[in-house]
């Protein structure tokens, strides 16, 4: 501990200077904080010339570094606790973080072959947990999670959609003139055909391109349930393999499946189950039971005339851009922006419209997708209706069956 003292003469008198302890501590803070104010020295020193009564030209200096040493040692304090509770966040993130990992594992089976591969799984894991709380932020009411995807790399999510398509975003639809709609009968306000038992089951395509052979068959399913009152779950393999105008895992155009199916039938999904690959011949037996359409419709880019056609006549195919959050939907209204579509598209998908409602946050459609059950409110979606959600009225096209 070290003291200072310091004499200044005035007149023929020795003037004290106050004993100042130089020991960093918070006490000397205290104790400095009850001295005149820095103002009211300046006053006196204007004033009268001289320095105030009891300190000498040292002691301002003394007293600018006890002050400034106390200061130094409070904002070290400070961001010590700023730091060491930031690390305790952090550390207790990454615990929950872990705790979510381990529950994600056990449902999903995953097992990773080695300790490197579990750490740059987690890695993925933690980084779109991270994404997908930004997007919840900029979308309120739409609500992400964790789901079979969430340890996917961008790369492996791309593997399931189809190379980005050239879709306007923000054109303008064409006028609604109520089209679809025959002899004055009114579509109704909303509908739902999974309420019907039009709909076989939500599917899986897994890591193949073939989305437009699912939207296809779903679409048939329904309309043939619709026309015939039986429910028949179709092929989709049938199509990957046998379609021979489309590219099986590397993607296809919903109007050329619609063809095959008129021309060539549809086997049942058990006598030509899945495999989410293409093989190199087409497995068709000639008798077989088989179900065709009788045609098909490209349907007005205008969103009123679609639902017109959904609400009255059947579910249809659709296609859209695929932004990375549709991948954790979980529930809500689906409703990306244009900028996200246009700068942040991962591909082209293809899905079905099975329905249409309305709600306090806006009108939307309701989408069967082929990502399994465990994706989105089990399998299907809500996605805006009437602003050409990335692109999804441009190309809307209907099985027909008479």
């Amino acid at each position: 501990m070290v003291s200072a003292k310091v004499g200044l003469s005035d007149g023929d008198k020795k003037v004290p200077c106050k004993n100042f302890n130089l020991d960093m501590n918070l006490d000397n803070a205290e104790m400095m904080l009850q001295m005149p104010s820095t103002e009211e020295q300046a006053k006196q020193i204007v004033n009268n010339r001289k320095y105030p009564t009891g300190y000498n030209p040292l002691c301002p200096s003394i007293f600018i570094i006890k002050f400034l040493s106390a200061l130094l040692i409070i904002t070290m304090i400070s961001l010590m606790v700023f730091f060491v509770c930031k690390r305790y966040e952090n550390s207790q993130k990454i615990i929950q973080f872990e705790q979510v990992y381990n529950d994600f594992i056990l449902k999903y089976d995953r097992k990773y072959p080695t300790i490197e591969e579990f750490e740059y799984r987690f890695a993925i894991f933690v980084k779109n947990i991270k994404e997908m709380e930004e997007e919840e932020k900029r979308h309120p009411g739409l609500d992400l999670d964790v789901n079979e995807f969430t340890d996917w790399t961008d790369e492996e999510l791309r593997k399931m959609i189809l190379d980005r398509e050239n879709e306007k975003l923000d054109f303008a639809p064409p006028p609604y003139n109520k089209q679809y709609l025959e002899n004055g009968v009114k579509r109704p306000a909303s509908i739902d055909y999974r309420d019907q038992g039009k709909l076989t089951p939500v599917k899986n395509q897994g890591q193949c391109g073939s989305c437009w052979a699912f939207a296809t068959v779903a679409s048939v399913e329904a309309q043939y349930a619709i026309k015939k009152g039986k429910l028949v779950a179709l092929s989709e393999q049938e199509l990957v393999d046998c379609d021979n105008r489309n590219n099986g895992c590397n993607g296809g155009y919903r109007p050329y499946a619609m063809r095959f199916v008129k021309e060539n039938g549809l086997e049942t999904e058990k006598d030509y189950p899945y495999e989410a690959k293409k093989h190199d011949q087409c497995s068709l037996i000639q008798n077989y039971t088989k179900i065709f359409i009788d045609g098909s419709r490209m349907l007005s880019s205008n969103e009123e005339d679609v639902a017109d056609w959904v609400g009255t006549k059947g579910p249809v195919t659709f296609g859209m851009q695929v932004v990375k959050a549709m991948y954790s939907y979980r529930s809500g209204i689906f409703k990306p922006t244009e900028e996200d579509c246009a700068e942040k598209s991962m591909g082209s998908h293809a899905l079905t419209i099975v329905g249409y409602g309305d709600e306090g946050h806006g009108a939307y459609w309701i989408v069967k997708n082929s990502w399994g059950t465990s994706w989105g409110a089990n399998g299907y979606f809500r996605l805006a209706r009437g602003v050409n959600s990335c692109g999804m009225a441009n190309t809307v096209v209907a099985p027909i069956i008479n």
